[in-house]
Formats: structure tokens, sequence, C-alpha cells
């Protein structure tokens, strides 16, 4: 029996060695993946991405300094956002700790569509009321949006910010 050679099919050799297409597998998967992150962030916009980061990065410390500014001053903004059409509106009610109104002098809000913060608005808010400031803007652009809001008054400023969903073309949803 020396020379007789016993045929193996290849299929139950596979079904036996099945272990050695894990790490196969594996590669595969990563190299999957690694080409869908690097394509993500190279192709358009990556989202959230902040234009001119490099100049918000240096003024951190005016940004911590504002962030304990609006600490002691604890003013509350109160937003209400709408939309009808591509015409969004935005309402804010600002409050100081004790829940006096606040007739702030000029309030802007900046208006970020999180899918592309390219394409941001900022809006100077009239005043609608005491402590009660009203504007809008035209946007198609529906999904997530950061609102930053500016309150400034007799050389005060306090800042805050809020995301609300809006729909494409005014939908009817976002409020709020």
């Amino acid at each position: 029996m020396s020379g007789v050679r016993i045929p193996v099919r290849v299929g139950a050799w596979m079904a036996a060695n099945r272990w050695m297409l894990v790490p196969i597998a594996l590669l595969g998967f990563t190299v999957t993946v690694a080409t869908v992150t690097v394509m993500s962030a190279v192709v358009g916009h990556p989202l959230g991405a902040e234009p001119a980061y490099d100049r918000k990065a240096a003024n951190f410390d005016a940004e911590r300094a504002q962030r304990l500014e609006n600490e002691r001053l604890r003013w509350v903004v109160t937003p209400e956002v709408s939309s009808h059409g591509a015409r969004r509106s935005v309402a804010i009610r600002v409050e100081d700790k004790h829940a006096a109104r606040i007739d702030a002098t000029r309030v802007t809000v900046e208006c970020i569509p999180v899918v592309d913060a390219g394409a941001r608005v900022e809006v100077e808010l009239a005043r609608s009321g005491p402590g009660e400031f009203s504007g809008g803007f035209e946007s198609a652009v529906g999904g997530q949006w950061e609102f930053r809001v500016a309150v400034e008054d007799d050389g005060v400023r306090y800042t805050d910010a809020f995301r609300r969903f809006l729909s494409p073309l005014g939908g009817g949803g976002g409020h709020g």
C-alpha cells in the first residue's frame, strides 16, 4: 500500500481547515472599513466641520473667558424655531437668573446646518417685546441645525447654543 494515494476532496479539506479563512475575512473587513473611513474624510465636507477651526482654536482663551462670564451671569435664553416653507423663524426670550426679562441692545443668532456648515447664516434679531427678539432666514436645508446665540447689553456679552431638527423645505417639523 505504500504506492497508493488516497484522493482527498478539496471541499472536505476546506471544511476541516475552515479556521484559516477567519484571518482572511478579518483582513478584508479591516481594509473595507479603512477605505470607507478615509473616503468619508476626504470626499466633500465631513459632517459638522467647523470652518476656520484654526482661528477658533487660537481664540481658546477668549472662549474660556466667555464661558466663565456666562456662568457668572446665568442668563436664560429660551428659543423657539419654526419653519414655513423655506422660511425659518427664530424667536428668543432672554431672562436673568431671577426670570426678569433682559432688554438687550443686540441679539444675534448664527444658524448652522450640521450637514453643510459652510451654509451658515447669521441673523440679527429685532426686538419684538420686553426681552423678546425675533427674526428669520431662508434655507431649504433640512436636518440638524445648531443655533449660536450672542446677547449684548451695556457692554456685557452672553452666549448660548442649542440644536434643533428642521425638516427640508419646512414640512411642519422643527418647532421648539
